[in-house]
């Protein structure tokens, strides 16, 4: 493929066009995406406003606070839309200033996300267009400059000398390399996304949208091995997603089934429904594929035992099986080709996730005091929770108390000492003391548990 060399500044987009390893892709910092992050924060979106970096964080409330009630905001705020929906949108339209359609809304083949039609995206892109005049949002820009300068080096350095984007290609066995945008999300904070379009002159686009989470003693990104493992999960879901949609209808009643043990933990992730559980599982695959080859089976394992910990109990099995896939790309040319596969596995899957949920999700097995237990002597002085599986003995702040609690060595016993009164009511939440879940040793967490009990009353005092 051809060496792309930008030849202008282009108005909408502050990066540059850059080709390595034979494929091409563009890093920077992108107006669009800072439009509608900033519109959708100012709507009250908890998603977008999580910014990380200090300073563009007070810059961005100090400027745009008196437009929290304007058209655009209150229209943002009526639609009902968040997540991936503003960032899906910013990449549909050609530059800041006009937030003009690239190719129409209701044209044959241009999708906007579910939530979006026609009319209320031209509504909300026309009050838009009004918000960016009424506010100067260039003048805004151009106080940001060196910010996103700086950022846009550090980021096109970080791709060229850490990233392997030749990579997708090969693996998912894409006939045509499509074009990698990658775009930091620096107001965004922990939230990343992705996108995927077509643009005015057919050729595929593949946005990744990755979140800011970290910034250094200078006020910049920091861009590391988290970010790139982010990084690459946002560009698989446009290779995963749409062959998980393909073959959704085979899946769908095992995926169900799957997805209800599970379902209150995805919910807390937003994913809502066993569609999204699906299109979660291809990606968070297919990114451990990309560790195991770049960093190896140790680091792969770790991110494994991270995505237990979200409640993706089945990412090792899931691995094992694209294992299968990398191996043997004579009979399995391309991922879609191996979806057949896939299918059967999430099929297998459905009958044995209770005994999988069993044996990876940690349980309280007793307790010395009963939850729900009544007339508790208030004299006693402590009480010992067994566990299911050994469990992590240290805590977020790298310590092993809880408020005075202590595991044993095995990790399965937990003695908590406590101090009680008569004819009282307690709730003890089983977590640690800054509120972190107890996690197993594989990083599964231990479901919301506490010990409710009352206490009796006091021993009668023995007369003199």
């Amino acid at each position: 493929m051809p060496r792309r060399v930008a030849a202008a500044v282009v108005t909408s987009l502050l990066w540059t066009a850059v080709a390595a390893r034979a494929q091409d892709w563009r890093a920077g910092v992108d107006n669009r995406v800072e439009i509608m992050s900033i519109l959708f924060r100012l709507a009250g979106n908890k998603e977008y406003h999580q910014c990380r970096a200090p300073a563009y964080d007070k810059a961005i409330e100090s400027y745009f606070a008196p437009y929290r009630d304007h058209e655009a905001v209150r229209l943002a705020r009526s639609l009902g839309v968040g997540f991936e929906a503003p960032m899906k949108l910013a990449v549909g339209v050609r530059d800041v200033d006009s937030l003009a359609e690239r190719l129409p809304f209701d044209r044959v083949g241009v999708h906007l996300y579910e939530g979006w039609d026609a009319g209320k995206a031209r509504d909300f892109l026309r009050a838009a267009r009004q918000f960016t005049a009424e506010t100067k949002f260039q003048d805004f820009l151009q106080s940001q400059q060196p910010l996103y300068s700086a950022t846009n080096a550090r980021l096109q350095s970080f791709i060229t000398e850490k990233s392997d984007l030749g990579w997708f290609a090969r693996f998912f066995g894409a006939q045509s390399p499509p074009h990698f945008i990658i775009v930091p999300g620096l107001a965004n904070g922990a939230p990343s996304y992705a996108a995927r379009v077509t643009d005015e002159a057919g050729v595929q686009e593949i946005y990744a949208i990755p979140g800011v989470t970290k910034v250094g003693p200078d006020g910049l990104p920091v861009f590391d091995s988290d970010w790139l493992t982010t990084m690459v999960h946002e560009i698989a879901h446009a290779y995963t997603n749409p062959a998980a949609v393909k073959f959704a209808a085979q899946m769908q009643k095992a995926a169900g089934e799957i997805y209800e043990p599970v379902g209150a933990a995805m919910k807390r992730q937003s994913y809502g429904n066993w569609k999204t559980m699906l299109n979660e599982s291809l990606a968070r695959a297919a990114t451990i594929e990309y560790v195991t080859e770049h960093e190896g089976q140790e680091a792969a394992r770790r991110v494994i035992r991270q995505e237990n910990s979200r409640s993706f109990f089945w990412m090792s099995d899931l691995v094992a099986l694209l294992d299968t896939y990398r191996s043997d790309r004579q009979q399995y040319p391309t991922f879609e080709s191996f979806m057949p596969r896939v299918v059967q596995f999430f099929n297998d899957l459905a009958p044995r996730m209770n005994e999988l949920t069993d044996r990876l999700q940690p349980k309280v097995v007793s307790a010395s005091i009963a939850d729900g237990a009544r007339d508790v002597d208030p004299g006693e002085t402590r009480i010992v929770v067994r566990f299911s599986m050994p469990m992590s003995r240290v805590g977020p702040a790298k310590g092993s108390k809880l408020s005075g609690g202590r595991f044993d060595a095995t990790g399965t016993v937990l003695t908590i000492p406590v101090t009680l009164e008569p004819e009282r009511d307690y709730v003890i939440p089983l977590r640690w003391a800054g509120g972190q879940s107890f996690v197993s040793a594989d990083g599964v967490p231990l479901p919301a548990t506490r010990l409710r009990f009352r206490t009796g009353a006091a021993p009668a005092l023995k007369p003199q």
